[in-house]
């Protein structure tokens, strides 16, 4: 397995980078350009909920001479009202594009009849490619992953990390091979939890950064991994997951020893499942 290899984002048949660059963070513009010139990162995410100028900056610098190799997802996180055409047109002006991909945020169940309809109206305009949905409710999104649920959605925004493993139970095993949605995990270093001294075993060292994205990345099933740095540096040493690749066994283990440390400790979220 090669990280530094694009996949397809499951059915959508967008060639993704296994690492896909989140706003909202701080990390300047030109370290994004820098990343999509030259490590390939073509997976860029759009959060109205965090600050994004740089993110918006780094699109439009972009766009002109990169647009079709671009996979430049919008989510939105309210789902309330009868807007959401006008939505994606104030942000289509916004990041200066004629189409994004939509992401909804948050949501704890399938989208409704009415909404579907109101995307299908965006994709037959040519505005929105794909739908996809982000949810903390695995269960949801592995039911949508079989079938058992019927919603057309075409990829899912999952947490994964070595804390909070459930998706291995919950989503990965419910993918049908023939009609598969593209799957992006966010939250890899447990907000980083598990890079604290103060949370590790005794006498383990933190994970890094580039540690926690390997070990979602060496999950079969995973098309991206979400990285949000806040500087060019810590972009530089997120990257080096892509050079580092699979975790090997011995890795692997360790990973995994500790994320289940800090599950059955006070670092895990009380309210939170695994």
């Amino acid at each position: 397995m090669d990280f530094k290899q694009r996949v397809p984002l499951g059915r959508t048949g967008l060639m993704v980078s296994r690492l896909g660059l989140a706003s909202g963070y701080g990390v300047p513009a030109a370290a994004i350009e820098k990343a999509v010139h030259e490590h390939g990162i073509n997976y860029l995410y759009v959060s109205p909920l965090l600050h994004l100028g740089n993110m918006v900056q780094a699109i439009r610098n972009l766009a002109p001479g990169h647009r079709d190799d671009l996979c430049i997802v919008l989510a939105r996180p309210i789902l309330r009202g009868f807007r959401l055409e006008r939505y994606v047109e104030r942000w289509l002006k916004k990041l200066r594009l004629e189409w994004v991909d939509l992401l909804f945020q948050g949501m704890g169940k399938a989208p409704s009849e009415t909404l579907t309809d109101r995307v299908q109206r965006l994709k037959d305009s040519g505005t929105v490619r794909f739908l996809g949905i982000s949810s903390h409710k695995r269960p949801l999104l592995g039911s949508i992953a079989s079938g058992a649920v019927e919603a057309p959605v075409d990829f899912l925004h999952a947490r994964y990390n070595a804390v909070h493993t459930g998706a291995e139970q919950d989503v990965f095993p419910h993918l049908r091979p023939d009609n598969r949605p593209g799957i992006v995990i966010y939250t890899a270093t447990c907000w980083r939890k598990l890079m604290k001294p103060k949370l590790m075993p005794q006498n383990e060292r933190p994970l890094t950064a580039a540690e926690c994205y390997r070990f979602v990345l060496s999950h079969t099933d995973v098309n991206v991994c979400l990285t949000a740095p806040s500087t060019a540096a810590q972009m530089e040493d997120n990257l080096t997951a892509l050079d580092a690749g699979p975790l090997d066994e011995e890795e692997m283990a360790r990973v995994r020893r500790i994320g289940s440390y800090i599950y059955g400790t006070k670092g895990a979220p009380p309210l939170l499942a695994r």
